[in-house]
């Protein structure tokens, strides 16, 4: 079924995913988060057993562990998963928590069949004659597909600053910042111009932290609506539209927000050629206002790091009692299918199904947001895997 016609139908029909048939194909899906579990359900739905693999102790873990302020970029309705819709009672933005909650009804209404913790910890994973081993604890299990579906974010790392051992303050990675109150009556430093960091920053500002952002360049900044009315719903029809085109709208649609751009440095190259990167716009609401308000001060990118702050590209100096590090994001795909020859240079597929048997889900980065994707994307696999 043509997919944007098939995500209509779920949200008048929503559906479960039938218990599989005797001596139905076996398929593993590595990764217990959206995309592993909408590609379990939609395997389950063409009649295949899928088990899902997961080396945390619950569905969605690296969404519950993301800071307390988070929501979704995507409306709600452009955000659900095959099967049953996100209640309306959640909310337009849906937060964090109640994501969550979601993705734990999402597992327990298909059924589906989730290996967490430990025995869900997967080593690596081979070609069998016509079907796949996965090795977990080291202990081969044959399988007649594999999905990777773990994310394109989940191997995260400081930048190597030379000076970082010098650095007297507290170091840490975003994925480890929660809430602001543990920042109040520091200086706190946060590097990196991506949603999360500009999401850092507005929680911090907000709760009267003193708040510095080094940025060597930054996408494009869009609200998540204007007038009331969202944006992201004008994401899908943009996809059609050639590159050139959303280039030179989207500058535009910013100007018209926001005004002149005098408040974050220009982005290093055309939207749709970062958003090949897996660099997308930013939506951190409250951010251009917090920083021409002075809440949030804006300086270079972060050269290295002494006793008392960082040094910046340009010289300069910044004082800070806590580095927060928004940036070193990459997918961690190596050790599992890194012999597999099915990577590309940054680390990521270079197919959606590379090989016969083998799918990858939630490794785009695109304009409708990666739940939209994770939908479509999941839908193409299992059609590929399961026929």
């Amino acid at each position: 079924m043509f997919e944007p016609l098939a995500r209509v139908t779920d949200r008048f029909r929503p559906w479960a995913a039938p218990d599989p048939p005797e001596g139905a194909p076996e398929v593993a899906v590595i990764g217990a988060g959206p995309a592993g579990l909408a590609t379990a359900a939609l395997l389950r739905h063409r009649g295949a057993r899928a088990v899902v693999f997961d080396r945390s102790e619950r569905v969605g873990s690296s969404w519950a562990e993301r800071y307390d302020s988070l929501r979704l970029n995507t409306v709600r309705w452009m955000s659900d998963l095959p099967g049953p819709r996100m209640e309306r009672s959640l909310g337009r933005w849906v937060g964090r928590d109640d994501l969550v909650d979601y993705f734990e009804r999402y597992a327990a209404h298909h059924r589906l069949e989730c290996v967490l913790g430990e025995d869900g910890s997967v080593d690596r994973v081979d070609p069998d004659g016509g079907g796949w081993t996965v090795v977990r604890n080291g202990i081969a299990h044959r399988y007649s597909a594999v999905v990777i579906a773990t994310g394109h974010s989940q191997q995260v790392t400081i930048p190597d600053w030379p000076g970082r051992a010098r650095f007297d303050g507290g170091l840490t990675h975003a994925v480890d910042y929660r809430r602001p109150d543990t920042f109040v009556g520091g200086r706190v430093l946060v590097v990196g111009a991506g949603s999360s960091g500009g999401e850092i920053c507005v929680d911090l500002a907000r709760a009267n932290v003193d708040v510095t952002w080094a940025v060597r360049s930054a996408p494009q900044v869009f609200p998540r609506e204007v007038a009331g009315v969202p944006s992201t719903p004008f994401a899908p029809p943009a996809e059609v539209l050639p590159d050139r085109v959303v280039d030179r709208v989207a500058p535009w649609f910013e100007r018209r927000v926001y005004g002149p751009r005098d408040y974050l440095p220009e982005p290093e190259a055309p939207m749709m050629e970062l958003l090949a990167g897996c660099k997308e716009p930013m939506t951190a609401d409250g951010i251009v206002e917090l920083i021409r308000a002075g809440r949030v001060r804006v300086v270079a990118a972060v050269a290295d790091l002494d006793a008392t702050g960082a040094v910046l590209d340009d010289s300069t100096h910044v004082d800070a009692d806590h580095v927060i590090a928004a940036t070193g994001y990459r997918p961690g795909l190596e050790p599992l299918v890194g012999h597999l020859g099915v990577l590309g240079a940054d680390g990521r597929p270079t197919e959606p199904v590379p090989r016969p048997g083998l799918g990858f889900v939630g490794f785009r980065v695109p304009l409708t947001g990666t739940l939209w994707a994770i939908d479509r994307d999941a839908r193409r696999v299992a059609a590929a895997l399961v026929g």
